[in-house]
């Protein structure tokens, strides 16, 4: 039964629309009552649908409703709208829709960069598309993909992808196309930490000391060009610049790493860290999606129908997914540290359930089956200890072969040095073993020396227990081993002439780290050292063992700790702590009290009382009050102090004060960083690797992610530290804070940056004043009912409602308005004085839309 208000009408359809409602439909609909929404919703997505206008009020008879027979009309544009691929919304993009020139017949244009987003697979892309894309054009997904297809929704700025699986790549989770990563802008960086102290002894006289740490950068294309140094200077010394790296960095995306020249460090993955000048190219784990990162096992299986697997560690749920009937492999779990074997658990649509375990240990070693690592570096040795450095060489290569087996090499070689490391990490039921042995050669004048040193670690989590042993590692050296650095060091000493007879070389080296649940009783944790040396007597210990527990919002904490180092006494200590929320203030900067006892093994103590909360409306002021007395020093001292920092836009600046039994002190400090474009210059009170430059010119005030004090500035402009590399970050804007006439055309943005790189986003922003009135015809009749209304660049600003009433959005300096009242027939709205201009609010004045062909008459 044809519905009184609609039409249909068969005819050819180039793009179907699904099922939505515009607000004149809405409109329109709700005239001829509740149940034409539902008929009108569908309609829109048939081939034709007519509107019947008796059935709209009589001044509004003579619009034309043409435009919206095949749907909502959407003019052609770029829109910022949400991506649903296949019913799962995956992000945010701006995309181009193509229509005609009424708007009917919208088509989402695809490129090859959103082909890449939506993950299809290239290679099921035609040759002939695929040059199109090669060639910058747009092209519909149908053409692109057979079966597939795609639809904008304006209203809810969506754009709905419905893509065959078979046309997909089977990514990662988390997986972002290299297509996708941005090298950002040029751009120059200089993050900075300074800070000065001054103390008052009523002995020592009066001691200053300045600090100031740099680390700055300058980006060009796909090169990083980096340095980082530090000054310092204190009461009788000079001042002294310590440069600490300075090299120049860029992403080798096929290698899956970074090429570094100049002044830099090793990776310290298989041999210790070390400084050299040269070249070097290594692994970027980073450059993985974080599902495929560190090491997690692959979980295999077999279903018998389409099932669910559901995979738990811990307790907790790391995977659910859907499997068909065969065998499975589950490989992007994501990496959870050092333990707890893995429950997997197949739900069989006969409604059959199956679990199995998996076991899981992990060491640093351990990689993913298929995964691998290298690095390579060639150049000079950098060691501060030494003057005439070495030419240095080092290669390291890491495999992983199944779950349980990871085997890695490594080598170095210098003007009198070699060695050579070989091991393997195997997972097993127990826990994750690594073992390796490292054969080193170091030629001296006094003879040479030759030696090995192997190295066991093991990882475990009994999840039965609740123990968790995250690292227990031991070497073993012999006499005559020495790691590359030593063996410079003790070359360069005897080619000084100095004596080499007290010079250490490490025996035996033991650490633990470990942790027990006691449930509701709380956390045991135990960590150790343990070193000694050929030759020496003594050695360097260290041990610590605490106790924590939660009753209700009191925490409390116990520490016992001895160390030693090399022949000297073994020193004692405990330590008691208690934190105590107090009950005024907001609960988000509620202040706590903290009690801290400590007692040595001489039997005396040290106490401490502090009080420290934070404040403002985004937190970002933090301040605290302390109290001390210590008798375990011959002063038996009392002091009292506070400091307070806090983060503006631009920097962070605190400081502090304190007045003790014999001495006063005060210091200050100031951190932040500066970010130079070709637009300008940004300061920001974070510092930060890889960071966005956010860009909102008018917006001043707003508030820019989740960062404490961190707004636009004056020129709109805000730096937005700790990006993740080579992942999809969303930068987002609070606009609370800026002027009431400012609108966002989007308040979050996506970007996948590359490491180090500086990225420039822009949000669109239109400042103006808010328009609201009754306008009338000169005859006093309302304007008809869902005219359009325009600005004077033809640009759509509103629509007219019921009564005549208008809300447009007014750009600073408006003078006129239009408005489509019958036909081709247009007439003019002159804007009262107060509301062109540049003020904020909501007007509401009377108005009048006078003819425009009356206006011409009047002319001469």
């Amino acid at each position: 039964m044809e519905h009184p208000f609609m039409r249909s009408s068969s005819g050819p359809s180039q793009f179907t629309m699904p099922p939505r409602s515009t607000r004149l439909a809405q409109v329109l609909a709700m005239l001829a009552g509740g149940a034409s929404c539902g008929m009108m919703g569908s309609a829109v997505g048939a081939d034709k649908v007519l509107f019947n206008e008796s059935f709209l009020p009589a001044d509004s008879r003579a619009l034309d409703l043409k435009r919206y027979e095949k749907g909502n009309p959407v003019p052609t544009g770029t829109y910022r709208a949400d991506v649903s691929i296949n019913g799962v919304l995956s992000n945010r993009q701006d995309v181009r829709v193509v229509s005609e020139s009424d708007g009917t017949n919208p088509i989402v244009c695809f490129d090859r960069k959103l082909i890449q987003l939506v993950g299809i697979d290239i290679e099921r892309v035609q040759p002939q598309q695929m040059q199109a894309l090669d060639e910058g054009h747009c092209l519909p997904l149908a053409d692109v993909v057979e079966g597939a297809h795609a639809s904008f929704d304006v209203n809810s700025q969506t754009i709905d992808i419905n893509v065959p699986q078979v046309a997909l790549r089977r990514d990662a989770r988390g997986y972002v196309s290299p297509e996708l990563w941005d090298q950002g802008v040029s751009a120059g960086v200089l993050s900075y930490n300074v800070n000065t102290s001054q103390t008052h002894n009523e002995v020592g006289g009066t001691y200053r000391s300045a600090y100031m740490g740099l680390n700055g950068g300058v980006n060009v294309g796909a090169w990083r060009l980096r340095h980082n140094g530090s000054m310092r200077w204190q009461t009788g010394s000079s001042r002294r610049y310590d440069a600490v790296n300075s090299y120049a960095q860029r992403d080798i995306t096929s290698l899956r790493s970074q090429l570094t020249l100049g002044d830099a460090n090793t990776t310290g993955e298989i041999f210790d860290t070390i400084g050299y000048r040269g070249v070097s190219l290594a692994t970027d784990d980073r450059m993985l999606p974080q599902s495929l990162r560190g090491y997690a096992p692959v979980v295999r299986g077999i279903a018998r129908t389409n099932a669910r697997v559901v995979v738990r560690q811990n307790g907790n749920l790391l995977l659910e997914t859907n499997v068909s009937p065969g065998e499975f492999a589950i490989s992007d779990l994501y990496a959870t540290g050092y333990g707890g074997d893995i429950d997997v658990t197949i739900f069989e649509a006969d409604g059959e359930e199956r679990s199995f375990l998996v076991p899981f240990a992990s060491v640093a070693q351990l990689l993913r089956p298929g995964t691998s690592r290298f690095s390579l570096t060639a150049g000079k040795t950098r060691d501060q200890y030494i003057d005439a450095q070495a030419n240095l060489f080092q290669g390291t290569y890491q495999r992983g072969f199944n779950n349980w087996l990871t085997a890695y090499t490594g080598g170095q070689a210098s003007d009198d040095y070699r060695a050579i490391l070989l091991g393997a990490a195997v997972g097993t039921p127990f826990g994750a073993f690594a073992l390796d042995v490292t054969s080193a050669d170091t030629q001296l004048r006094n003879g040479d020396l030759h030696g090995q040193s192997a190295r066991l670690s093991y990882s475990k989590n009994l999840i039965s227990t609740g123990s968790n042993f995250t690292l227990a590692a031991y070497r073993f050296s012999s006499s005559g081993y020495l790691g590359l650095d030593r063996a410079l060091q003790l070359s360069a000493a005897e080619q000084a002439g100095r004596d080499t007879t007290l010079f250490l070389r490490p025996r035996s080296r033991l650490s633990l780290s470990a942790s027990q649940s006691l449930g509701r009783f709380g956390q045991l944790y135990v960590s150790g050292f343990s070193q000694d040396y050929w030759d020496v007597e003594g050695s360097d210990v260290q041990y610590q063992l605490s106790y924590s527990r939660q009753f209700s919002r009191v925490s409390f904490g116990l520490s016992a700790n001895r160390s030693r180092f090399g022949q000297g006494k073994l020193q004692d200590s405990v330590l008691m702590t208690l934190t105590v929320p107090l009950n005024f203030g907001d609960a988000m900067g509620r202040p706590q009290l903290t009690t801290r006892v400590n007692r040595n093994d001489e039997g005396r103590y040290a106490e401490q009382v502090t009080l420290s909360g934070t404040a403002g409306s985004d937190r970002q002021i933090s301040y605290g009050l302390s109290a001390n007395h210590d008798n375990q020093t011959s002063e038996n001292n009392t002091t009292i102090g506070a400091n307070g920092q806090y983060t503006g836009s631009s920097a962070v600046v605190g400081g502090s004060l304190s007045h003790g039994s014999t001495y006063d002190s005060i210091s200050a400090n100031l951190s932040g960083s500066i970010v130079a474009l070709g637009t300008g210059i940004t300061l920001s009170p974070y510092a930060g690797d890889t960071i966005a430059v956010v860009s909102a010119p008018g917006a001043a005030g707003a508030k820019v992610g989740s960062y404490p004090g961190l707004r636009l500035d004056d020129s709109g402009m805000a730096v937005v530290p700790y990006l993740r590399p080579y992942e999809m970050n969303e930068i987002s804007i609070d606009p609370s804070g800026s002027d009431e006439g400012v609108e966002f055309d989007e308040t979050s943005k996506q970007v996948a940056p590359r490491a180090g790189s500086v990225q420039l986003v822009t949000f669109g922003v239109r400042a103006g004043e808010a328009f609201r009135a009754r306008v009338t015809l000169p005859d006093g009749s309302p304007l008809p009912f869902g005219a359009d209304v325009t600005d004077s660049q033809g640009r759509s600003v509103g629509m007219v409602g019921q009564g005549g009433q208008v809300y447009a959005r007014i750009a600073v300096g408006e003078q006129t308005l239009f408005a489509q009242v019958v036909g081709p027939q247009r007439c003019s709205i002159a804007l009262p004085a107060s509301t062109s201009a540049p003020a904020t609010g909501t007007s509401s004045p009377a108005a009048v839309c006078t003819p425009i062909e009356a206006q011409h008459s009047e002319q001469p």
